[in-house]
């Protein structure tokens, strides 16, 4: 993926090395390249090369020198006195320079892809991935599974998204980061459709330890019920076209509002929860009524414990995996729990590398090279 080129000149270097170090030992390093300046002449050398692409940073104290020069970079002023403009209100937009360097870099992020949305270069062979986890009933730990689906890829050099489209999430208590912003996106996906890449990447969470970014819903139970599946069709979109990451995972509740569909018609893979249960057989069995033609489902069996009681034939294809009953996860009490178990983490790993084995007819090994090689 082409990283964003971040040219910066500012005549406070000791706040300027300061957000390079930011850059460079966070979660941006895979996302932008910066290079400082604090002398004119020498960027303006830069700036004589042909076919530059980036984002050009410029402090108040180069403001009257820069303003009117020209450059097929994008101009943005870092400002002391004006607030954030969010927006192409303005020909050339200002940031704050005094507020969280992880909110700065987003910002720049999210102003640039709003002002040249074609800039990503990247290609239909390497688009994001779209992967929802769905189950025909509760407690088949959909989004146990999908968080760790997350982290494995994550650990594994990918850019993720985890997306929760429940009515009210639990995965929320189990990331780190501030969560529940769900709630601001889908107030732009309303009024503002078009805006909805850009300010993304100022309402997601990261959750630094498991390296992944997120947004889930807080209480908004009603927002979620009001979601068309139109709007859930415009989001998915609007993430894949921000081109910034490799799979997006979106953790769906059980049921068959016009919102779950519409996000299973869209998916590039569906991994699809059942449990070795009578009753959960039956509701897989009317819900697949409802979606067989969906080419791209993957049955995988959830608390397997060695046996199979309950046939599944009925299903028309083989079960892709099997994930291991946690004993441990019989009564939670801790985020901490979600995170313990070693063995259903790699499993996780393990059951997207057959999953990928399914897709196209290639061999275990074959989609072990190819989850490693969108890592890269």
């Amino acid at each position: 993926m082409k990283k964003l080129q971040l040219y910066v000149i500012d005549d406070d270097m000791v706040y300027a090395e300061r957000l390079a170090v930011f850059i460079r030992a966070t979660e941006f390093a895979e996302r932008v390249q910066i290079k400082l300046f604090s002398q004119v002449d020498l960027l303006l050398q830069v700036l004589e090369k042909p076919n530059l692409s980036g984002v050009l940073l410029i402090s108040d104290a180069f403001y009257p020198l820069l303003q009117h020069h020209r450059t097929s970079l994008s101009k943005i002023f870092l400002s002391q006195h004006i607030r954030n403009s969010d927006s192409l209100e303005t020909v050339h937009p200002f940031l704050f320079r005094f507020q969280p360097l992880h909110e700065l870099v987003s910002r720049i992020q999210a102003l640039y892809t709003e002002r040249s949305p074609s800039s990503s270069g990247r290609t239909q062979s390497n688009r994001t991935r779209v992967i929802s986890v769905y189950s025909s009933s509760g407690h088949a730990g959909k989004s146990i599974t999908a968080v760790h689906m997350a982290k494995q890829l994550a650990f594994r050099g990918e850019r993720v998204l985890y997306l929760s489209l429940e009515s009210t999430s639990t995965a929320t208590q189990w990331l780190q980061g501030e969560s529940g912003r769900l709630s601001q996106l889908l107030y732009y996906l309303k009024e503002s459709p078009e805006s909805i890449g850009p300010k993304l990447a100022l309402l997601k969470s990261h959750d630094t330890i498991r390296r992944f970014d997120y947004v889930t819903p807080l209480e908004q139970m009603r927002e979620m019920q009001e979601m068309s599946g139109e709007q859930v069709k415009k989001l998915i979109a609007s993430i894949v076209d921000l081109s910034v990451y490799d799979t997006l995972i979106v953790d769906l509740e059980t049921s068959v509002h016009p919102r779950i569909v519409k996000s299973l018609e869209i998916s590039d893979t569906i991994i699809w929860l059942i449990r070795d249960d009578w009753n959960d057989a039956y509701r897989t069995k009317s819900l697949l009524k409802q979606m067989s033609a969906y080419a791209q489902i993957h049955f995988v069996m959830t608390s397997f414990r060695g046996t199979q009681t309950n046939s599944f034939d009925f299903l028309g294809k083989k079960v892709t995996f099997k994930l291991p009953y946690i004993p441990d996860w019989k009564m939670m009490s801790s985020a901490d729990q979600v995170w313990q178990s070693d063995i259903f983490s790699e499993q996780v790993y393990v059951m997207l590398q057959a999953v990928y084995s399914e897709n196209g007819g290639v061999s275990k090994e074959g989609a072990a090279f190819y989850l490693e090689s969108r890592a890269v």
